[in-house]
């Protein structure tokens, strides 16, 4: 006879299931619910750990790239930014509650986009609305403009990201971006300037950061510095979230703790926000719907689709309470989904079906990559792959929001768009 065994916090639920609440459900104590935070609080610390340390590997490649460019140290700074994004994807399940990734220094100079090319660096004619630049223009950007910017610094990045009066595209965007991860991106691969179905990403050359007389590029002391400034900020930031979210310190993790019920529904409208405004909308819907590469997430790298998959990823670990680290150590307790199920179980079984089919039309999205082809005008097909992932993604953000009717949770509320 097999036996049967069960966790603690299974078997509290268990004994709590005769309890009612003050609305006349059944569910957890407050015990129960303080857990479920704490293990959040605990998953998304060890998250931005993990995409501290990543952002430190990054540094490492982009300086010893810097120090003596080449092909291969080129390469090796696009694979190490690449393998910065997994983990920092799966936090942004945190944003959008006034939490410390919201404020000034958060995600604003960490993640901003769409990112006009030009703000940064010169501009060469392409296939995305650059045709009047049939050859680089080298006076273009803040690091080919030393008169305006004599300086290129931490302040210098800080005081110009999506300042007051910047140019702003044709969905209303501020794209005047100077800082953070896609400021990184175009400077490692520049502008992809192939049409969508050759399947590439930029090709910015090594030869633009160097100063010999087969340069390809005129400020490449500049450039190295600009590199060097951003990937320094994106590091710091980090640290200052990790900070933010260590345990035991008076820090914003101390003041999310302390309202439960408050902070379940920010978990409520963390996932719920992310999904529907942001990649539902501004990640998948509107650049499908303008069938535009320049809305794309990650249009330099063409990685929009391990963005989209992280960040769904981001969700489902709130949700079932369980963050895989990228050393392998597993995070794990209570989560949202013992919330629901103690008061609505099948609630909770419809909001996993519905976690698993977006996860499966996202990872058709990454089967029939890259993102700005499927998103091309001149292809139906992939044009519906997108679509499905736009639908099915907006089902788990319309889900959350029956959930939180049904739960009468009135801290939870997701906008139609992005708030």
């Amino acid at each position: 006879m097999k036996k049967l065994f069960l966790s603690t916090f299974a078997i509290a639920v268990l004994l709590s299931a005769c309890k009612k609440d003050k609305q006349g459900q059944q569910g957890l104590t407050n015990d129960q619910q303080t857990q479920i935070v704490s293990n959040y609080s605990n998953m998304l610390e060890a998250g931005y750990q993990d995409a501290y340390n990543a952002a430190l590997a990054l540094q490492t490649k982009v300086n010893a790239f810097v120090a003596s460019p080449s092909a291969q140290g080129l390469t090796d700074a696009r694979t190490a930014w690449l393998a910065a994004r997994e983990p920092y994807m799966q936090t942004e399940m945190g944003r959008f509650y006034d939490g410390p990734i919201d404020g000034d220094n958060g995600d604003g100079l960490l993640n901003s986009w769409p990112l006009d090319e030009g703000y940064i660096d010169y501009l060469a004619g392409d296939s995305h609305g650059y045709s009047a630049y049939p050859k680089p223009d080298f006076t273009m950007g803040i690091i080919n403009m030393p008169t305006n910017f004599p300086t290129i610094d931490e302040n210098t990045l800080i005081n110009n990201n999506q300042p007051d009066g910047g140019t702003t595209n044709a969905n209303g965007d501020n794209v005047s971006v100077s800082s953070g991860y896609h400021a990184i991106e175009f400077l490692l691969w520049g502008q992809d300037d192939t049409p969508a179905q050759n399947k590439i990403p930029g090709q910015r050359s090594y030869k633009d950061y160097i100063t010999t007389a087969d340069a390809t590029a005129p400020n490449a002391a500049r450039r190295i510095q600009y590199l060097q400034v951003a990937t320094q900020m994106v590091v710091d930031d980090l640290k200052g979230l990790v900070d933010a979210w260590a345990p035991g310190a008076d820090n914003y993790r101390k003041q999310f703790e302390a309202n439960v019920p408050v902070a379940i529904g920010n978990m409520f409208n963390g996932i719920g926000r992310l999904a529907k405004g942001e990649m539902a909308g501004e990640r998948m819907g509107v650049p499908l719907a303008l069938h535009a590469q320049e809305q794309e997430h990650s249009c330099f790298s063409d990685n929009t689709h391990r963005d989209l998959i992280q960040d769904l990823q981001g969700i489902v670990n709130a949700y079932n309470g369980k963050y895989t680290r990228t050393n392998g150590t597993v995070i794990s307790g209570p989560g949202l989904s013992d919330y629901v199920k103690s008061l609505n179980a099948t609630d909770d079984t419809k909001m996993k079906t519905l976690l698993v089919t977006a996860q499966s039309s996202l990872q058709n999205i990454e089967t029939n990559k890259p993102f700005d082809w499927l998103i091309d005008g001149s292809n139906p097909s992939g044009n519906q792959i997108v679509q499905k992932g736009v639908t099915d993604v907006s089902a788990v953000a319309d889900w959350i929001s029956q959930i939180a009717h049904d739960l009468k949770l009135t801290e939870v509320n997701i906008p139609a768009e992005n708030p």
